[in-house]
């Protein structure tokens, strides 16, 4: 009796060139699935990369929504801009904000006229001289302690409002205290603890929001991608009985599958990776500024998520093809030819 002779592998590389070459030969199913994992994979990337934007903008959206608020309060108090002054007495250093709000904001729409600061369409005075004839006092800067006191700002005035950055302000060494005629109007304090505790709470319930559509995104790609797979396997039924009759293992059958997928997946992650990654910054881009923007993202952290989303696709697309890919490696030759499908 003889014996069996010891089967022939394929080598992987003879696996991955049919592999290609069903993938060419159905292409509008390949593109089909590809899609799928496009949408599940750029999904992901645009949460992730959004959410990194979104921690990385943070301050510049602190100084807008500081701006605005600022802004807001002299339109308020200042209700005739061609016949009313604002006077800016800047204290220390200037912060961004308030230096936006003003060149901005404020310049190109009061007649203004500062002590201690230096910026164009805006007139510097003495500081004895600063709030003579004026509406509004605004107290910009970071040094707690003004060099005059309430009565000298406001004596000069006619309508005398004090707009205040800081809560903790004193005015040549006193904190302020109620004068008759005189309004004492601060920025933030408690307005600005509020805005921030709802933006929190914001934040957190789009965060929750976010993994779960991430989650059902991703299972549905992991559904298409099988279904996807599964007609492939229909489709092919002859094609697999007739390997197998020329001698195709089960293993090999089965590799053809997962090698398909797998391609499928790293184009599919790739192209996701690039659209997940664009619209997010596009959308920042245009919010805030592009050089804002591309200064303010870690695109070593984007790269490392970009990765992550590329191991992620593959697996996921392999792991949806096993059963496909097993069905397939267990077909009976005789019966995969005598298939109508």
């Amino acid at each position: 009796m003889e014996s069996i002779g010891k089967q022939v592998k394929l080598p992987i590389g003879t696996a991955m060139q049919i592999a290609l070459q069903g993938i060419k030969i159905r292409l509008g199913r390949a593109m089909v699935t590809i899609s799928g994992v496009i949408l599940g994979i750029a999904f992901l990337m645009n949460v992730l990369a959004g959410a990194h934007i979104t921690t990385a903008m943070k301050y510049e959206e602190e100084v807008r929504m500081k701006v605005d608020m600022m802004v807001s309060l002299v339109k308020m108090q200042v209700e005739d801009p061609k016949n009313q002054q604002i006077a800016v007495l800047a204290v220390g250093t200037v912060r961004d904000y308030e230096e936006k709000a003003i060149r901005n904001e404020l310049a190109p729409r009061y007649r203004i006229r500062a002590s201690g600061l230096r910026m164009a369409k805006v007139k510097s005075v003495p500081l004895n001289d600063l709030t003579n004839g004026t509406d509004v006092v605004l107290l910009i800067g970071d040094e707690v302690n003004a060099p005059l006191s309430v009565e000298a700002l406001t004596k000069p005035m006619r309508q005398k409002v004090i707009l205040d950055t800081l809560d903790n302000r004193t005015y040549a060494g006193e904190a302020f205290s109620e004068i008759p005629g005189v309004r004492h109007e601060l920025f933030f304090g408690k307005r600005m603890a509020e805005e921030q505790k709802k933006n929190e709470e914001r934040m957190h319930q789009q965060k929750f929001r976010s993994i779960w559509i991430v989650t059902i995104s991703l299972l549905v790609t992991i559904i298409g991608i099988a279904n996807a797979m599964l007609m492939s396997v229909t489709e092919r039924f002859k094609e697999i009985g007739t390997m197998k009759c020329l001698g195709a293992l089960s293993g090999f059958i089965r590799r053809l599958f997962l090698i398909e997928s797998a391609v499928i997946g790293v184009v599919g992650s790739i192209a996701g990776i690039i659209i997940g990654v664009l619209f997010p910054m596009l959308l920042f881009g245009m919010a805030y500024n592009f050089k804002v923007v591309f200064s303010a993202v870690d695109f070593g952290y984007i790269g490392l998520v970009s990765v992550g989303c590329l191991v992620a696709g593959t697996i996921l697309s392999i792991l949806a093809a096993i059963y496909p890919a097993t069905i397939a490696a267990r077909m009976i030759p005789a019966m995969a030819l005598r298939s109508n499908v």
